[in-house]
């Protein structure tokens, strides 16, 4: 199984202690280099966490000019464009994305995406943790803006209200 991530799912679930569930639930997981540049620069609990991952495999984009022109139509950032490039290129089966526009523009191109909180409910399905709400609760403590709607929803959907 070919899958994409962008920055936040890693960086979110590295903020939380959590960033595992991604190698488990997936094996290895590709990035492209914008992606790898932008999670590894600064303080971020994930820089080091993503520099020694072994399950992480960075690669360039090949076309580069298309996604020069994606970053120009969408005003989309670096890694966002770079993953769904990367996405397309390696024909993934998942693309790994949290920013609503920029996963408007992932579904209009046919991608298959799933985000932090996505994540979360399969690991649950998988039996790899017990709950979504703690963990919900502590991304919602570091920052992440998670809608009362969305929230209730993947409580919903864990089973967990």
């Amino acid at each position: 199984m070919i899958i994409v991530s962008d920055t936040t799912p890693l960086s979110e679930l590295a903020k939380v202690g959590k960033i595992e569930l991604l190698r488990d639930i997936f094996g290895t997981v590709i990035i492209p280099e914008e992606v790898y540049i932008e999670v590894t620069t600064g303080n971020h609990p994930a820089v080091n966490l993503v520099k020694s991952a072994d399950w992480i495999e960075i690669r360039a984009v090949s076309d580069l000019e298309k996604l020069s022109n994606l970053r120009i139509v969408t005003n989309l950032g670096a890694g966002e464009c770079a993953a769904m490039i990367l996405a397309e290129e390696l024909e993934a089966h998942q693309l790994l994305m949290d920013d609503l526009d920029a996963r408007r523009v992932a579904l209009s191109r046919n991608l298959k995406i799933i985000g932090t909180i996505g994540i979360l409910l399969v690991a649950k399905q998988q039996g790899l943790i017990s709950s979504i709400k703690d963990i919900l609760d502590a991304l919602i403590a570091e920052g992440k803006h998670i809608s009362s709607r969305l929230y209730e929803e993947a409580l919903a959907a864990a089973h967990e209200l």
